[in-house]
């Protein structure tokens, strides 16, 4: 599940229209991995997934794969993740949350308790990061800067974040709430330069639930429901006085890094939806899915990070990577039923990261859609999101 579908259902008192807007956020952008793991990119280590019990499948390897080389022809498509048996490698590129402290690169530094708990970390820089998180754990979400392992500002009732892809800029959206909860019908989205600090802001009325789907220099792409629920994609220049509608992807759950591709939700029931991938510059349909979601979309990748087409309950029971040719999955992980999905990211634009729970513990696995291989990139830790002490959370 996207970390954005949890951060949706903290908000109470919000219509359902705007929870199922705020579900549906992706286009989370990461860098590529750098010190962790000795540069370059991330090599996952042998034999760390297993073909789904539940269909065989004609391919000519063991149920236990001999080389993250191997190609994916011969590899299952369908695979089920068992966080135990994976073999320990590098460390997240993306920033993540370990306990309390934040790590990225050569960067970490820790949180009072007092912050409550994490929602996301967006990277803004070598050193620096914004950080969205709950001092009162009561769905109101604050966003706090840190640059240099030293806080800076926080701004209040911020609902939404992302960075772009070379972490110079950033986005955030001001969502205020009544006493109850309730979203009111305004909201602020303000662009952000990483390196000096000068910011931009727009200011709306009538629409609420912002969510930032992709930020590329001074361009931001995000989304909003008006009182009726309908959902807009807009593109806004910072600076400018208004934004314009992007008539193409009317109820967008991802828009790619480089602002090219979008994944639009064209049906929607009470067994699913369907989703299509949409060129934003010739407002064509490249495929349309009704067996995942599209969360996420990265510039410069071969596929899209997708999950189940309806969602219900705790975590997710599978994770995707869906061909940007086809819309068909490369690979598909599921759970089973000892494993809890809770959420994903592309650490870049050839591996996954998902943090997943299993008998108490949780970790965050690293899955090359390719060779469909695994490997832990944070190790097992005691405590779930159930009991409240989970030990981790996946930022980017």
């Amino acid at each position: 599940m996207n970390r954005n579908i949890k951060l949706a259902g903290l908000v109470t008192g919000v219509s359902v229209a705007a929870v199922v807007a705020g579900a549906l956020v992706a286009a989370q952008q990461t860098p590529t991995l750098a010190a962790a793991s000795g540069g370059g990119g991330v090599k996952p280590i042998d034999s760390v997934s297993h073909p789904a019990p539940t269909k065989p499948t004609t391919s000519t390897t063991s149920g236990k794969p001999s080389s993250s080389t191997t190609s994916a022809a011969s590899k299952p498509v369908k695979l089920t993740l068992d966080l135990g048996k994976l073999k320990q490698g590098a460390a997240p590129s993306t920033a993540y949350v370990d306990g309390r402290t934040v790590r990225f690169g050569q960067t970490q530094f820790t949180l009072p308790s007092s912050d409550g708990p994490v929602w996301d970390v967006a990277r803004a820089g070598t050193d620096s990061a914004l950080v969205l998180h709950s001092p009162k754990d009561d769905g109101k979400g604050v966003l706090t800067t840190w640059t240099g392992g030293s806080r800076r500002e926080s701004v209040s009732d911020v609902s939404s974040v992302l960075s772009s892809t070379d972490q110079t800029t950033s986005a955030y959206a001001v969502q205020p709430t009544a006493a109850d909860g309730t979203e009111l019908a305004r909201f602020t989205l303000v662009w952000r330069d990483n390196a000096s600090g000068t910011k931009y802001s727009l200011q709306r009325t009538g629409e609420h639930g912002p969510v930032v789907h992709a930020v590329q220099g001074s361009e931001v792409y995000f989304s909003a429901l008006s009182k009726s629920g309908k959902q807009t994609l807009y593109k806004w220049i910072a600076g400018d006085t208004a934004p314009k509608a992007i008539s193409a992807a009317p109820s967008p759950s991802a828009v790619s890094s480089d602002l090219q591709l979008a994944a639009s939700i064209v049906s929607q029931a009470n067994d699913g939806s369907c989703t299509a991938l949409v060129d934003l510059a010739s407002a064509g349909k490249r495929w349309t899915t009704c067996t995942y979601a599209v969360d996420e979309l990265r510039s410069g990748s071969d596929f899209a990070l997708g999950g189940p087409a309806y969602r219900d309950g705790y975590g997710d029971g599978l994770f995707a990577a869906l061909d940007l040719k086809t819309g068909k999955a490369i690979r598909e992980w599921s759970g089973g039923s000892e494993v809890a999905i809770i959420s994903t990211v592309m650490e870049d634009t050839g591996h996954v990261l998902v943090l997943a729970e299993q008998s108490g513990r949780t970790a965050i696995a690293r899955c090359e859609p390719k060779t469909g291989t695994c490997e832990l990139a944070a190790p097992l830790k005691k405590g779930t999101g159930e009991s409240n002490n989970r030990p981790y959370q996946l930022g980017h």
